[in-house]
């Protein structure tokens, strides 16, 4: 053994035991201390109010983060944790934020991170009828700032009626031509009614808008009508060919004789036919039933128009009279007595 190394043997047992003791003890923390050193992490908390914390522990879970760093979350608020490489991580607490819900005259409050218009209506409870709508519009994104307005929005229909005026109506005839002056009111005019349904638009209470969303006559209205003269104006509504100055277009003869009036309360000729304007009374051996006729008087004063011959009498057989004119009442018979009138055959 060299003289050196007795001399650090020497040196070494002449370390007090004391020491060794020490640095066993320190070995022992630093050991201990890198080993709960390696299970810890740094945690960043911070929250959208611009707190912040730095936490080390070895600690997950977020409420327990938050709690380690005193800060309390809202029954709204979002938390979001994310774990980095290593032992970093971070918790970010998003702050809800209220927005106001005016409906139906109260006030309601929903607390949220984001979200729009809809997802607030559903926090409060409020719900829209069909046609209520909000501003902003359901579909709006909200902010602290937002007042969300609920308008409720109804339709109601109301019926009215009103009045429709009749017309006058005339219905021209020769028929009174030795007293022009002269009519007749065949029918008396009324009023009609009209059903009129409104729709107005009410909103918040309040009448934004009315329409009209029908129109129905449920009564008519009846005109007055009124005979008068006109001159060349038929008493019968029977159509045939054009009339030129006085006479048809076509016919296959005229007899020219003593023209008279009759009404009566049966309701056919002797052919079987109807009476109307428009029949009259002949001998059928000259003129054959179902002929059809136009009549004028001969100064051109009169016209009774196309007729067809339906009936006959003993004055038509014996030759007193050319033709006897049907009329509705008893009175217009007597109007125009006896004339001398121009009878064309048509056909």
């Amino acid at each position: 053994m060299t003289r050196f190394t007795e001399h650090m043997r020497r040196r070494f047992f002449a370390i007090p035991a004391r020491f060794w003791a020490s640095l066993l003890t320190l070995c022992c923390l630093s050991l201990t201390l890198l080993a709960v050193t390696r299970s810890l992490g740094v945690v960043i908390v911070s929250d959208s109010y611009g707190s912040r914390r730095v936490l080390i522990t070895r600690e997950e879970d977020p409420h327990r983060l938050m709690a380690e760093a005193g800060i309390e979350a809202g029954e709204s608020d979002a938390f979001y944790y994310t774990a980095y490489n290593g032992s970093l991580a971070s918790l970010s607490i998003q702050r809800a934020f209220p927005v106001k819900v005016l409906a139906d005259g109260q006030e309601y409050v929903g607390s949220l991170v984001s979200g729009t218009v809809e997802k607030v209506l559903t926090l409060c409870g409020v719900t829209l009828g069909e046609h209520d709508y909000t501003e902003p519009s359901l579909h709006e994104p909200v902010n602290e700032d937002t007042v969300v307005t609920v308008h409720r929005v109804e339709y109601r229909d109301t019926v009215t009626h009103e009045s429709i005026p009749f017309e006058t109506e005339y219905v021209y005839t020769s028929l009174f031509y030795r007293n022009r002056s002269r009519t007749v009111t065949l029918q008396n005019g009324s009023e009609g009614t009209n059903e009129i349904t409104s729709r107005e638009r009410v909103v918040d209470g309040r009448v934004e808008s009315s329409q009209v969303i029908s129109i129905v006559e449920t009564v008519p209205p009846q005109n007055t009508v009124i005979k008068a003269y006109a001159p060349g104006a038929p008493v019968s509504s029977l159509e045939g060919p054009p009339v030129i100055d006085g006479v048809p277009a076509s016919y296959t003869a005229v007899y020219t004789g003593r023209a008279t009036g009759y009404s009566a309360s049966r309701g056919r000729g002797a052919s079987g036919l109807g009476l109307y304007y428009g029949t009259v009374a002949v001998n059928p051996a000259l003129i054959p039933y179902g002929t059809k006729l136009y009549i004028a008087s001969t100064d051109g004063r009169f016209v009774y128009g196309y007729a067809i011959a339906t009936d006959t009498g003993g004055a038509l057989q014996n030759g007193t009279a050319l033709v006897d004119l049907f009329y509705e009442t008893y009175s217009e018979a007597l109007m125009n007595g006896v004339q001398q009138v121009n009878v064309y055959v048509i056909g």
